[in-house]
C-alpha cells in the first residue's frame, strides 16, 4: 500500500518535536537561571543582615555581648512570609543568643566573607549564611572568634523565581508560535513555485514533450527537473522513432501488399496448372520477402529503442558469437555456392545486449552472402586490440561505391543496379543503430584485392573482469 508523503508533514514531524524539546531544555535552564538570579539578589540582604549583627557583637574580659540591631531584619520586605532564624555562638561553641539548634555551615574561616548555603532547618528549606568574626579578647576560651549564623526560609525566593520563570516561558512560547507561523509562511512561499510547476505540467498537451523550464524553481529541485527532462527527451526520441517506423512501414508495406493482391487475382483467372504453380511460386517469394522485411522492421524498431534494451547488459564474447552465427548461416552460403570462412582472433569481450549483437552479426553476414555471386568467398573475422574489439565481414560481391557508403545506412535505401538481390534496405540501418547503442563505430571499405566490400565494426572493450 502506497503511503502519501507530505513535505510539510515531514518538516512538522522533525521541527515541532525538536522545538518542543529545545523549549523544555530552555525552560529548565531558565528556571534555574531565575532561581540563581533571585538567590543572588536575596543573598545580598542575607549578607547585609549578617554583617549588621556582626558589627554589634563585642567581647570584654571574656564576656560576649550582642546588641541585636533591628536593621538586620528590616532589610527584608515587610510583606514577606519568610521565617527568620539567627544565632550567635561563642568560640567555645556555647550559644550566646538566638536558636541553639541552628548549625552553621562547615569550613568557616576567620574574618572571611559570609558563606551561604542551602539547608533544611526544622523541616523548612532555608538559605543559611554564616561568618566568623574575631573579637580580639584574650580572656575568651576556645579562641577569640564568634560565629554569626542567619537563616531565612525560601518561600519568597521560590515564588519570585516562578514568576520570573513563567514570564520567560510565556515569551518563549510566543517566540515558538511566531516561529511556527514564519515557518509555515516560508514553506508556503517555497512550495509556490512547485505548485506552479505542477500546474504547468498538468495543463500540458499530451503530445508536448519539450523540456520543462526551471524558472524560479529552488536549486534543490533542479536535479529532479533535469532528470525529468532527460527522461522526457528519451521518450521524445522513442516516440519520434516510432512515428518514423510507422510512416516507413506504411509506405514500404504498401508495395508488396499490392503485388500480393495482383498475383492472387491473376492466379484466380488461370486455368493452366503449370502457370498456377508458377504464380504461386512467385506469390511465395513475395511472401518470404515481405516477411523478411517485416522481421527487419521489427528489428529496426528494437534497435532504435536501444536505450531500453541496453539497460540489460551482459558480457558478450564477439568471437564466440561470430562463430555461432557463421555456423547458422553456413547452409545458406553452401546452397548459393559461397565459401564461408571464419577467422578467430581469440576472446574479444564487450559489454552489451546479446540479442542486439546477434542481430547485428547476422545482418552483416546475411548481406554479404545475399549480394555475393556464386563461387566466391565471404570471410568473418573477430579479435581485440588494445581497448577496442573488432568484427569484420568481407565479401567479393559488387561492393558499394564511395559516394553511396553514407547513404546505405538510411532505411529502405537501395543502390541503383542492385534491385535483383532480394532485400529491404534495412540491414545496414539496423546495424548502425545497434553500433551506436553500444558506443561503437562502423566503416565501409573495399574488399580484398579491391573488389567486394569490407564492413568493420569496432566496440569498446569490456571493463568488467570475466566471471
Amino acid at each position: 500500500m502506497t503511503r502519501d508523503v507530505s513535505l510539510r508533514r515531514r518538516f512538522a514531524t522533525w521541527l515541532l518535536p525538536s522545538l518542543l524539546a529545545l523549549l523544555l531544555i530552555n525552560a529548565v535552564l531558565s528556571y534555574y537561571g531565575a532561581l540563581t538570579a533571585v538567590n543572588r539578589a536575596y543573598d545580598r540582604s542575607l549578607t547585609a543582615s549578617i554583617s549588621a549583627i556582626a558589627e554589634r557583637v563585642h567581647s570584654l574580659e571574656g564576656n560576649i555581648s550582642v546588641d541585636m540591631p533591628y536593621s538586620a531584619f528590616d532589610v527584608f520586605e515587610s510583606n514577606m512570609q519568610e521565617r527568620l532564624f539567627y544565632a550567635v555562638i561563642g568560640p567555645d561553641g556555647v550559644l550566646v543568643t538566638g536558636y541553639g539548634d541552628l548549625v552553621p555551615p562547615s569550613g568557616l574561616a576567620d574574618d572571611q566573607p559570609p558563606q551561604i548555603v542551602d539547608s533544611i532547618y526544622r523541616n523548612f528549606s532555608v538559605r543559611v549564611g554564616a561568618v566568623r568574626k574575631r573579637l580580639y579578647d584574650p580572656a575568651l576560651n576556645g579562641g577569640d572568634a564568634a560565629t554569626i549564623v542567619f537563616a531565612e526560609t525560601t518561600e519568597s525566593r521560590l515564588e519570585l523565581a516562578k514568576e520570573l520563570f513563567f514570564d520567560s516561558l510565556k515569551r518563549q512560547f510566543l517566540l515558538v508560535a511566531l516561529g511556527a507561523v514564519v515557518l509555515a509562511m516560508a514553506l508556503t512561499s517555497a512550495f509556490r513555485p512547485l505548485l506552479a510547476l505542477r500546474e504547468a505540467i498538468r495543463t500540458r498537451d499530451e503530445e508536448d514533450l519539450t523540456p520543462i523550464t526551471a524558472t524560479d524553481v529552488p536549486t534543490e529541485v533542479r536535479p529532479l527537473i533535469d532528470a525529468i527532462n532527460h527522461h522526457t527527451e528519451r521518450l521524445s526520441r522513442m516516440h519520434a522513432a516510432r512515428r518514423r517506423f510507422l510512416a516507413d512501414a506504411a509506405h514500404q508495406i504498401r508495395t508488396p501488399l499490392a503485388v500480393l493482391s495482383t498475383q492472387a487475382e491473376y492466379g484466380q483467372r488461370l486455368s493452366d496448372l503449370q502457370e498456377v504453380r508458377h504464380t504461386f511460386k512467385s506469390l511465395l517469394g513475395t511472401l518470404r520477402s515481405t516477411r523478411r522485411m517485416a522481421d527487419q522492421m521489427l528489428a529496426l524498431s528494437h534497435a532504435e529503442s536501444a536505450e531500453l534494451l541496453m539497460q540489460s547488459q551482459e558480457r558478450v564474447d564477439i568471437s564466440r558469437l561470430a562463430r555461432e552465427v557463421a555456423l547458422e548461416l553456413a547452409p545458406v552460403a553452401l546452397n548459393k555456392g559461397i565459401e564461408l570462412a571464419f577467422e578467430d582472433g581469440g576472446e574479444a569481450h564487450v559489454d552489451g545486449n546479446l540479442q542486439m549483437l546477434r542481430e547485428l552479426t547476422a545482418n552483416l553476414l546475411d548481406n554479404a552472402i545475399r549480394y555475393s555471386p556464386a563461387n566466391t568467398q565471404v570471410v568473418i573475422a573477430s579479435g581485440a586490440t588494445g581497448e577496442r574489439v573488432a568484427l569484420c565481414v568481407s565479401d567479393q560481391g559488387p561492393g558499394i561505391p564511395p559516394s553511396e557508403r553514407d547513404k546505405v545506412f538510411q532505411r529502405f535505401y537501395r543502390i541503383l543496379g542492385q534491385d535483383k538481390a532480394s532485400g529491404s534496405g534495412l540491414g545496414l540501418a539496423i546495424v548502425r543503430e545497434i553500433v551506436l547503442a553500444h558506443g561503437g563505430s562502423i566503416s565501409l571499405d573495399e574488399g580484398t584485392d579491391g573488389c567486394g566490400l569490407t564492413v568493420l565494426v569496432e566496440f569498446p572493450r569490456a571493463r568488467r573482469a570475466p566471471e
